[in-house]
């Protein structure tokens, strides 16, 4: 009998301190339980196992300028790789900075426009931040590749936020978006601040 309790006393202790303990060591974890709405998360792309990041140190004026480049980099814990999901309807999200209460937004011109180098349904369009707003190219939409992974789409281009591949696994690795395929450089994973474990649907 004290044989099974010391056993039971014993488990009730290592499986939350294994659980503390993958996170430190960075196991991807999964928690269905976080919500979505509300959370302050990473994005971390799947690829590279870097994260979103406003380029500029983030309490500069370049970080939290409108047109301030998106990029992947080493996890620093800034408020510049923090963000929130902020529902607009039917599904589609406000992804917003922490540093600048600002948007992911792609870049270009829209439709009808004459004259125009880049268009915000172009394949390759760069992904920035921007003064949060109500128009199309600031909302996105998780569609989920597998549990705890994620494409994120475009509502006005229909394109997919993508970590450019010529530089994958650098520092500064440019993020944009593309068509649609099986790469992991589109995938995506949010991770909770807090606990740092995977959001799933």
């Amino acid at each position: 009998m004290k044989k099974l309790f010391l056993i039971v006393v014993t488990l009730l202790f290592i499986v939350p301190y294994g659980e503390i303990d993958a996170q430190r060591r960075g196991k991807r974890v999964v928690k269905s339980e976080i919500p979505l709405e509300g959370t302050v998360f990473y994005i971390r792309n799947v690829k590279a196992q870097k994260y979103l990041d406003v380029s500029g140190a983030e309490n500069s004026d370049k970080a939290r300028s409108n047109g301030a480049n998106v990029q992947l980099w080493t996890l620093d814990g800034g408020a510049d790789q923090k963000f929130k999901f902020v529902p607009v309807g039917n599904g589609y999200y406000h992804i917003q900075t922490q540093h600048a209460r600002m948007n992911l937004d792609v870049h270009g011109c829209f439709d009808g426009t004459w004259f125009c180098g880049t268009y915000k349904k172009d394949k390759g369009a760069n992904v920035q931040v921007w003064s949060a707003g109500s128009s199309e190219p600031q909302q996105w939409k998780l569609e989920e590749v597998s549990p705890g992974r994620f494409y994120l789409k475009n509502k006005y281009s229909g394109k997919y936020l993508d970590a450019s591949n010529s530089n994958i696994h650098k520092n500064g690795c440019n993020v944009q978006q593309w068509d649609k395929d099986s790469n992991t450089n589109k995938q995506w994973e949010l991770v909770d601040v807090k606990s740092g474990m995977k959001y799933q649907q």
